[in-house]
């Protein structure tokens, strides 16, 4: 099931994760589910980055348009390394894998999930995923990560 949920989401982001390789994708879904989640869900998250300095990157990957890429390094400054560092272990991932492997998917999951420049709630993530042929096992991933987000 992984596998299908690696290939749904490379779709979904219009394959669009960089150099990552599909198997690396999935061994890195549920550590990025997890740093997400302990962030307060995706919302949580930005909110994390642009305090850490990277909101014009944040900015930039919110609605239409061109999304300013990240670095692992400056993502794992803005998360802080103890964060990072924890959901790796618990994955069984090296820090630097999670962080890389996080801030080549995280521009442009974001961008695809806020046509409108605005996080969708859970309830609403099905409309935003309509796109994507065998999505409803793609949105109980992206709707876990937007959890926190369901909310606002």
């Amino acid at each position: 099931m992984a596998t299908d949920i690696t290939g749904l989401l490379n779709q979904f982001l219009g394959g669009q994760v960089g150099n990552l390789d599909p198997s690396k994708l999935t061994s890195l879904l549920t550590p990025i589910q997890d740093l997400i989640n302990q962030s307060g869900g995706l919302q949580g998250l930005l909110a994390k980055l642009q305090a850490g300095g990277l909101g014009e990157q944040v900015n930039s990957w919110l609605g239409q348009g061109t999304s300013e890429p990240i670095s692992a390094d400056q993502l794992s400054d803005a998360l802080g390394e103890e964060n990072v560092d924890k959901a790796a272990a618990s994955a069984g991932v090296s820090p630097s894998d999670l962080a890389s492997g996080l801030s080549q998917i995280l521009p442009s999951l974001v961008n695809k999930l806020t046509p409108d420049g605005e996080l969708p709630s859970v309830e609403s993530l099905g409309s935003v995923l309509g796109q994507v042929p065998g999505a409803s096992q793609l949105q109980d991933v992206l709707g876990g990560i937007l959890g926190g987000a369901s909310k606002a």
